[in-house]
């Protein structure tokens, strides 16, 4: 085991979905603060409409020889890490899992998984409450950093519309339909520009959803034909993803809940005025001030969502006629767009800057490293002292009980039946 304060980083380092940039996120922010770190990548499968990402510079290596473990696989998959790892992978080490979370409710078939951590990272408060409710392990926050680099691909580039104000939002067929809401995101545009509008356009980025055929059909015959929707099913390279985002006029995030919102912060780092939810993850590092906040309601779940049993839970129903008063006011109000979008550059640059996450991290780590990792040696030396203690004690005690008379003829007798039958026979305790 290495004497370095390092960290073995585990996750979908290059796969193109949330969970994915998560990772490289922290990685972001661990390199920033000097902090000796490898990259091992996750030994299994997961869904072929999830693409992988090859164009950074990430070296992978199959050894973690630092003391800590920070295992960014969600708690749903964490039994694959398991069994698709090296076994020995957690053993002696100490193990940090890097998990979020969308509703108040921690599913209890995962909660066992707790206790093979020593403690939990989680990017939001929202996630901190939720986990910290049923967990005996410290659970802390680590929110996510932002740098996006900057890129010249222009509306021209991407194949945008020109000259037309744009609105945009974007989500995965991964992460659920019903909790990412486009549907409440499309009624509050038809609400304040209705349709086929020459001026405004609202611009869904999906992924390509190939499993989700259902689910796209449905999303497509809502959107009808109205001609001022513009529907992009395309894997696209993070710089085009980047400039995307950057070439919008407004960012809208309707949602029902959110572990963090890593997609609003990335918009707001670039100046980009966001509407959204004012509930969950994105509370973070969203205020009224910084960002245009949608009121809503709680309603139940249902059957809405993944790992909720028979548990009654909730989570946000935005209030859409609000939602197309905000649209309203930033597509007519320059002066209040850019006001809005500069506050939330200035806040979210320093707020979630890598260096300062870093920082958080590093302090943390060099906490474990002085009062957690030597418990762990010390009670893995103390189960070889044991070990030892009592390979000791049966030696002396076999040692005995070859000197006593009953054995001693017992080997005599054996060892004459030996010579007699032409055997090579042995007692276990003779070696």
């Amino acid at each position: 085991m290495s004497e370095v304060k390092g960290i073995n980083i585990l996750g979908y380092i290059h796969k193109q979905f949330g969970l994915g940039e998560a990772v490289r996120s922290n990685i972001r922010s661990i390199k920033s603060a000097n902090i000796p770190y490898v990259i091992n990548d996750v030994k299994f499968e997961i869904s072929p409409d999830i693409k992988e990402e090859r164009n950074n510079s990430i070296e992978i290596i199959d050894e973690n020889p630092y003391s800590v473990n920070l295992i960014q696989i969600n708690f749903d998959n964490f039994s694959k890490v398991i069994s698709s790892n090296n076994k020995s992978y957690l053993k002696g080490k100490y193990n940090i899992g890097f998990w979020a979370w969308e509703l108040d409710y921690f599913p209890t078939d995962f909660q066992d998984y707790i206790e093979i951590l020593d403690e939990i990272w989680v990017p939001s408060n929202f996630c901190q409450n939720a986990i910290a409710q049923v967990s005996n392990k410290p659970v802390l926050r680590f929110m996510h950093s932002i740098k996006i680099p900057t890129t010249q691909l222009s509306r021209e580039a991407l194949n945008l519309p020109k000259e037309k104000f744009i609105f945009l939002s974007m989500f995965d067929y991964h992460s659920i339909l019903e909790r990412k809401n486009p549907y409440s995101t499309i009624s509050a545009f038809e609400k304040a520009f209705g349709e086929n509008n020459t001026q405004a356009v609202l611009i869904i980025k999906t992924s390509v959803g190939d499993n989700f055929k259902e689910l796209k059909d449905k999303l497509k015959n809502r959107i009808k034909t109205n001609s001022a929707i513009i529907l992009i099913e395309e894997i696209l390279p993070r710089e085009s993803l980047d400039a995307l985002i950057n070439n919008c006029d407004v960012f809208v995030s309707l949602h029902r809940s959110e572990g963090f919102g890593l997609t609003l912060a990335e918009a707001m780092s670039l100046g980009k005025p966001v509407i959204a939810t004012a509930y969950s993850g994105n509370l973070d590092f969203m205020n009224f001030e910084n960002s245009c906040l949608v009121p809503y309601q709680l309603i139940s779940t249902e059957k809405n969502y993944v790992y909720t049993g028979d548990v009654e839970t909730y989570w946000a129903d935005p209030d859409v006629e609000y939602a197309s008063k905000l649209m309203l006011k930033l597509f007519k109000e320059r002066d209040f767009r850019t006001c809005v979008g500069e506050k939330a550059k200035n806040e979210v640059k320093n707020l979630l800057d890598p260096e300062n996450i870093g920082l958080d991290i590093k302090n943390r780590l060099d906490y474990i490293y002085q009062f957690c990792v030597p418990k762990i040696k010390m009670d893995i030396n103390q189960v070889v002292f044991n070990l030892q203690q009592e390979n000791t004690i049966l030696t002396s005690k076999l040692a005995a009980l070859k000197r006593t008379k009953v054995v001693k003829w017992k080997l005599r007798l054996k060892n004459f039946t030996n010579k007699v039958f032409g055997k090579n026979k042995t007692y276990i305790w003779e070696e």
